[in-house]
């Protein structure tokens, strides 16, 4: 029986407040036929309402930003962390700097919007995005010296909440200077509003250089437009925004700041398949954007008739608003009514609170339980493969990819041991591109454990049926060839085939000289154990698919799995290496165990001493999710307290290479794995094995 075809691919561009809602929303109630991706290049977003409080110093950056891995994993939407450089209307393509582009049915934006400001060079720091500006601030602070000044562009709320923020952080050390086109600040606002936010400028100490524009820097002085200079070290942009110049490029109608023209549906005036919302939309609608763009994607992915109005929706007169003032204070005002005080600025954390937990789901959304290999395999088709993948020619290839022989063959140098491996793994994230790359780096790990340079590859790809089956195959391959391509080894060919699920199998060909092998039967008493990976890869996996795991610990995860061992390899094997083995499905303890079994030893695994990756500790803490048993408890003992069963019997995915060094060069190995900026460690050694004693003994 045919797998039922995807009907509707929605990607969703950027993670402002309106694609959140919309996320919420989907977690709450899916929609059978549509499919979910959020495409944004960081793992965390700022909640506006968060950000005085964290420039100030008064809460960190996870009580700031909202985790993006979980909120999708609710969604059942694909979490693609990727910088958009340009969108393919007539094809549908959302073109992404360094990986393929991703296709299309519906196109919502909702980016950030970056400041307007003039080249005024290194002295100028555009206040949005405001992931940037807070990656930036902490070196800007330590290179300004005492009394420097520092220009605030921009009257509105966004420069007067970091004036006010700069203010409370620097206690004194720096001078501020807010300036604003209008004569008052925040001239939208109630006079009650403007009052407390003038008072509360006064009390921090901030100048105010009202009714004039902001022009040029030159050395150290701002130009403005009465023709007047402002001394300044530094200039923060916080005025107006605009959107993305690759919005207008790609031939979207826009206004004159580059958003997109909307319709009271929140779809563009000139291509129906393109919704845009927040700082790149010229909307009609804000404070109920989200929801409108919500309803609209789920009518438009059914092909109904869109719908401009919510029930109970009245035009405001003035939009609701609030706004921090530091000191536990904050201002609300609508509709030409305004308060100001204590109470209001418990109200407004309260409010930001409750609006966070509400981007924060408990419970995942449950995923349907994987089908027997045997059954999942659908109608298989020649091994062609995509045309958006590489073409890459081995010098030793008589046949190969690009030929119509469906097969490869191969020469292999005069003197050389052919190694062969074969892995094969279910995808274990959303992104195809991203899972290719681990794909590849895990098949490279069991070439590199045995001193081999890897030569060429086979692949055996399956995807799930559907309209998008071509280009989600493109771009597993392709991210499998960019790290194949860059260990010099070359994807020959390979086969494709529609499954429940995605997976790639990679089988590899090896060169090696066969007196420089590297056997599993090496280790000898004393030797040191080096791990030259953190462990946990395979917790983080399992945490993220129940949404457990922060978007942080999603990305340094895929960060290291995406890591090739190549480098490791050559130093190991550099500093005289006599036993190696790459530490994926059956962990560290099963791996070692296989190792130590072979060479009839023992060893010692230090616990204070392995390397884990960020957030693993918390997913073993206790009420973490990150326990598991494991085939490999009976080789240990003494790690059956605190997670450390599951840490090191749990499989990894794309590990590390363990290896046994001479102890006197262990030091000197290390030491070479760091410069290469590998999160190695020495991880324990090995002795001689005692009847009935058990094979690997932890230390804590």
């Amino acid at each position: 029986m045919p797998l039922p075809a995807i009907a509707t691919d929605i990607v969703l561009l950027g993670a402002g407040a309106a694609h959140l809602e919309v996320l919420r929303r989907f977690a709450r109630r899916p929609q059978s036929g549509a499919r979910l991706a959020l495409v944004t290049p960081e793992p965390e977003t700022p909640y506006a309402g968060r950000l005085p409080a964290l420039i100030r110093g008064d809460c960190t950056m996870s009580e700031a930003c909202i985790d993006l891995a979980p909120l999708a994993v609710a969604a059942g939407a694909r979490l693609i962390l990727a910088e958009a450089i340009g969108i393919d209307l007539a094809g549908r393509m959302l073109e992404l700097a360094c990986r393929p582009p991703m296709p299309f049915d519906l196109l919502s934006v909702d980016l950030g919007g970056e400041s307007a400001m003039p080249d005024l060079g290194d002295a100028g720091i555009p206040a949005s995005p405001a992931g940037r500006f807070l990656a930036r601030l902490p070196a800007l602070e330590a290179a300004l010296p005492d009394g420097a000044r520092v220009a605030i562009i921009g009257g509105g709320r966004a420069g007067t909440e970091l004036a006010l923020a700069l203010a409370r952080r620097c206690r004194g050390r720096l001078r501020l200077i807010l300036v604003s086109e209008t004569p008052e600040l925040l001239t939208a606002a109630p006079s009650l509003s403007r009052r407390a936010v003038r008072a509360a400028l006064v009390d921090a100490g901030v100048e105010l250089a009202s009714a004039v524009l902001a022009g040029a820097l030159i050395e150290g002085r701002l130009a403005l437009s009465d023709g007047s200079f402002l001394p300044a070290d530094a200039v923060l942009w916080a005025g107006g925004t605009r959107a993305p110049a690759f919005l207008a490029e790609s031939g979207l109608a826009c206004d004159a700041a580059g958003r997109v023209l909307v319709d009271a549906a929140q779809r563009s005036i000139s291509h129906p398949c393109v919704f845009a919302a927040g700082d790149c939309a010229a909307q009609p609608h804000d404070h109920w954007a989200g929801r409108i763009l919500t309803a609209n994607l789920r009518r438009a992915a059914r092909g109904r008739k869109l719908g401009c109005l919510l029930h109970g929706w009245r035009p405001q007169r003035f939009a609701p608003a609030m706004l921090d003032l530091g000191a536990g204070r904050a201002v609300a005002w609508s509709n030409g009514l305004a308060v100001a005080g204590d109470a209001v600025g418990r109200g407004k954390d309260w409010l930001d609170r409750r609006r966070m937990r509400a981007y924060a789901p408990r419970v995942a959304a449950p995923r349907p339980a994987p089908l027997h290999a045997a059954a999942r395999v659908g109608a298989a088709t020649p091994a062609a493969m995509p045309a958006a993948l590489p073409r890459m020619a081995a010098p030793d290839a008589l046949v190969g990819l690009g030929t119509p022989d469906h097969m490869a063959v191969l020469t292999p140098p005069v003197g050389q041991a052919l190694v062969q491996s074969i892995t094969c793994l279910r995808a274990c994230l959303d992104d195809p591109f991203v899972f290719g790359q681990i794909a590849a780096a895990h098949a490279l790990s069991e070439q590199y454990a045995m001193g081999a340079r890897p030569w060429t590859a086979l692949a055996v790809a399956t995807v799930p049926a559907g309209s998008r089956m071509s280009a989600e195959l493109g771009d597993m391959l392709a991210g499998a060839a960019e790290v194949l391509g860059a260990d010099g080894c070359t994807l020959v060919g390979g086969h494709r085939a529609e499954a429940a699920e995605a997976s790639l199998g990679l089988a590899v060909n090896g060169l090696a000289e066969p007196s420089r092998l590297l056997r599993k039967t090496g280790l000898r008493a004393g030797n040191a154990l080096l791990l030259t990976k953190p462990l946990g890869s395979g917790l983080v996996l399992a945490g993220h698919a129940r949404g457990a795991a922060r978007a942080a610990w999603l990305y340094a995860a895929t960060g290291s799995m995406r890591t090739s061992n190549a480098a490791a390899s050559r130093i190991l094997r550099a500093h005289g290496a006599s036993a190696c083995t790459a530490v994926n499905g059956s962990g560290l303890a099963g791996h070692l165990g296989e190792m130590l079994g072979a060479s009839r030893t023992a060893a010692v695994v230090w616990w204070d001493a392995v390397p884990v990756l960020p957030g693993v500790l918390e997913l073993l803490a206790p009420g973490g999710s990150g326990r598991c048993g494991g085939k490999n408890l009976p080789v240990l003992a003494g790690a059956g307290a605190d997670g450390h069963t599951s840490l090191l019997a749990g499989p990894e995915t794309s590990g590390g290479l363990l290896a046994g060094v001479p102890p006197t060069r262990a030091e000197a190995c290390l030491a070479a794995l760091l410069a290469m900026g590998l999160q190695a460690a020495i991880v324990g050694v090995v002795e001689a094995a005692e009847q009935g004693a058990p094979m690997i003994r932890v230390e804590h």
